[in-house]
């Protein structure tokens, strides 16, 4: 069986280990409005799995709510800014260590699917959808249009576009529901960018 595609670029991660807290600052302190409209679909009480949990703004809100949260970043210097806003550890882990099976009622991850390597995203989707239980719900955020490549701060993005999405995710599933939605946006240094957001139900 040929090797797991790596889904981490080297100069991107080293972006987020020695600029986590310029990442951090830049961030507003609210959860999107994408985001915000997801959480309802959430039953009262759902164990959520953050893939790329930042400095743990959006886990801080999900536990507000009343969710109990794994908050995971691949990069420990965010992970450790995540475990001081939450008072409590958040992990590092990696997409490919991913081997959880259907222990989560969510999984979410906001801005962070969108550095995966095209050639890596189907494996990670896979992931993503065995560590679902049935009916569980997955949120995920993409930059999209332009071609791939490393931005001004040399973080690689996959620039996902609409047609591959839809087959990535068809590829993982099944699932009993998948929704896109496309719009204008800023990333967190406030640079334009067009957006993709994916809303699924794993059958």
């Amino acid at each position: 069986m040929p090797a797991e595609v790596s889904p981490y670029d080297p100069r991107t991660l080293a972006f987020y280990n020695t600029r986590a807290v310029d990442y951090a600052t830049a961030r507003p302190d609210q959860v999107s409005r994408e985001l915000e409209a997801f959480l309802p679909r959430l039953a009262p009480s759902s164990r959520v799995l953050e893939l790329g949990c930042g400095a743990g703004y959006d886990a801080a809100e999900l536990e507000r709510q009343g969710h109990s949260v794994d908050a995971t970043d691949g990069s420990a210097a965010m992970a450790a800014l995540a475990s001081r806003r939450l008072s409590r550890p958040a992990r590092v882990l990696r997409f490919d260590e991913l081997e959880a099976e259907a222990d989560y009622d969510a999984v979410i991850a906001c801005a962070s699917l969108l550095h995966v390597p095209h050639a890596a995203l189907p494996s990670v989707l896979a992931r993503i959808h065995r560590a679902l239980r049935s009916g569980g719900w997955h949120f995920a955020s993409y930059k999209t249009e332009g071609r791939p490549g490393w931005d001004r701060h040399d973080r690689y993005y996959n620039r996902l576009s609409r047609t591959d999405a839809d087959r990535f995710y068809a590829g993982a599933g099944p699932w009993d529901l998948v929704e896109f939605e496309e719009r204008d946006g800023e990333g967190y240094f406030a640079e334009p960018s067009r957006w993709l957001f994916v809303t699924a139900r794993k059958a």
